[in-house]
């Protein structure tokens, strides 16, 4: 036996012992959105939506909805920046929807000051999820001058920031 079958039959041994069975790999997935998000109107649930995934495993977005690829419990964390047009401050409420229905006790309430005090809302949640469960983040004001706010990045390297997404929704599979 030359030393290439011997690396080869010893990988593939190694493979198959220490990588798990579909059934025990968990999922994950970070997703965001990279633009400005306008609210639907004075006092109407706006959803978030997604344009990009950064990374995926058992989850995926279309549109404003996250879709869950594997039954279990998921840790659901979203970090949304916003910001105002107009001044003033003004009240936000943010929560989620699981199959389009209000997950209990999940609103986050903000005051978002006038224009240029952006505000970050970070939230986290544990969700028990089915196969083919959907996931989404809205948003409510009474003023539309509420917006989900994107900041491109700007500067040179060394000295260069990332863009600053609208949202960022982070879930990680825990069982």
């Amino acid at each position: 036996m030359s030393v290439r079958e011997i690396i080869n039959n010893t990988t593939k041994l190694i493979e198959t012992k220490w990588l798990p069975p579909y059934n025990q790999t968990l999922g994950y997935g970070q997703f965001s959105y990279n633009a400005n998000v306008s609210l639907a109107g004075a006092n109407v649930a706006t959803p978030i939506p997604y344009d990009t995934t950064e990374i995926a495993q058992f989850c995926s977005y279309t549109g404003s909805s996250i879709n869950i690829l594997k039954a279990g419990v998921w840790k659901f964390a979203y970090s949304l920046q916003l910001d105002r047009t107009g001044g003033g401050t003004i009240h936000t409420d943010i929560w989620i929807k699981k199959n389009g229905v209000n997950v209990p006790r999940s609103t986050s309430r903000i005051a978002v000051q006038g224009t240029n005090g952006e505000s970050l809302v970070y939230c986290e949640y544990i969700l028990s999820c089915n196969l083919n469960d959907t996931i989404q983040v809205y948003f409510a004001s009474s003023d539309t001058s509420v917006i989900g706010a994107y900041f491109a990045g700007s500067g040179t390297a060394p000295n260069d920031i990332p863009a600053v997404p609208a949202i960022i929704t982070t879930l990680v599979q825990l069982s």
